[in-house]
């Protein structure tokens, strides 16, 4: 613990979903919020049974031991609790009685994606909800879901990557609520960057996380259809270009496979941060495919894993959500469709080395930890250490 430090809380998804790339999310706040002179927690629940994913067995479980253990090992030193009533203690990491004390006593506490809630995190005296997902956040407030909706309003403020949702520009509601816009953070001194290799263009991604979402008789999809879209690129990128995906759920890995695609399996790849962040720096660039909800409501946001790429000094050539907002075109290339990744990807080839540099020096310029935590807390009128 840090003696004299103000205490900021990150809640997550660690425990119950003890992979590599979703644990770097909640790192680089951590590593934002110590920068800035905080002392980070991190904080996560248990929620309807079996929630945790068990990796050596690689089925969903009860029992929060496999998490435990790796959340010990991957949040470096942070102090961490995972709520569950059902356990000894109520819970794993420090005791109840002193995750009730931290909460009680923190600057902030900050619900990075909403993964869960515990009622003891009502306690802290200032809540901010970080929305990692839209316009599926805002369609399932403006559809009334009223668990979603109870989890929402435990927070006094309310941000969001969506740029475009904060502002009232993109496709979909904004579910009756004002919105903060904010970005994924990069805790840089985390990440070193080397030389682009001669590797694979990779991407660390599921197939379908879960099921479509209905506005005005219109469909939001997931990341299927994105990629049914661009289903011929390997055809039409330059010649010996790799293209190679992690991917998790249920896709059609031999259609793919037929098609040119190389797939192969994401835990091998993400199982921990360190063995995501190796699979990251041997890869060319990232092929980023955000899911057909984000890009047909034009949310303005940009993707935490895409963001590790960039972070590293690859190249990107990724969906356009609306990213207009952000100066692309050299290091990070947004596509609308095949045509368009083949082009960008193209260009990058032609000097992958400065398209890596470039990608590097605008996440500096947009997306470094410190400078990204701290305007959001300046906005929620928090007050810095």
């Amino acid at each position: 613990m840090s003696r004299g430090k103000p205490v900021a809380v990150v809640v997550g998804y660690v425990v119950r979903y003890p992979v590599g790339g979703m644990t770097w999310v909640f790192r680089n706040w951590l590593g934002g919020l110590a920068a800035l002179g905080f002392e980070p927690v991190f904080m996560e629940a248990a929620g309807p049974q079996p929630c945790c994913y068990d990796v050596d067995a690689q089925r969903m479980t009860d029992d929060p031991s496999y998490g435990s253990r790796y959340a010990e090992s991957a949040l470096g030193g942070v102090r961490w609790w995972y709520a569950d009533p059902a356990l000894p203690g109520g819970g794993r990491g420090m005791s109840y009685d002193e995750a009730i004390a931290t909460l009680e006593g923190a600057s902030v506490l900050i619900n990075v994606g909403g993964s869960c809630w515990a009622p003891e995190f009502g306690k802290a005296p200032r809540r901010i909800f970080v929305d990692t997902d839209a316009p599926f956040t805002q369609l399932r407030l403006a559809d009334e879901d009223d668990g979603w909706t109870a989890l929402v309003d435990q927070h006094d403020t309310l941000a969001t990557y969506a740029v475009h949702v904060a502002a009232g520009h993109a496709r979909t509601p904004s579910g009756g609520r004002h919105w903060e816009p904010t970005r994924p953070p990069v805790h840089l001194p985390d990440v070193p960057v080397t030389p682009v290799p001669e590797g694979p263009w990779t991407s660390v991604t599921s197939w379908s996380a879960y099921g479509a979402a209905w506005w005005e008789l219109e469909e939001y999809r997931q990341k299927d259809v994105a990629y049914m879209e661009i289903g011929d690129l390997p055809r039409l990128v330059p010649p010996g270009v790799r293209l190679e995906i992690a991917l998790s759920g249920e896709g059609p890995r031999r259609q793919l496979e037929r098609r040119g695609w190389r797939i192969i399996d994401p835990i091998s790849v993400s199982v921990t941060p360190e063995r995501f962040g190796d699979y990251l720096r041997t890869s060319r660039g990232e092929l980023g495919v955000a899911k057909q909800a984000y890009v047909k409501a034009r949310t303005g946001a940009f993707n935490d894993r895409t963001l590790m790429y960039a972070a590293m000094g690859r190249p990107v050539v990724c969906s356009d959500t609306g990213l207009d907002w952000l100066p692309t075109g050299e290091g990070i290339m947004p596509f609308s469709d095949a045509a368009g990744a083949a082009d960008a990807i193209r260009l990058v080839e032609a000097d992958p080395q400065r398209h890596g540099a470039a990608a590097r020096r605008l996440v500096e310029q947009h997306f470094a930890a410190d400078s990204v935590v701290a305007n959001l807390l300046r906005c929620c009128d928090v007050a810095l250490p």
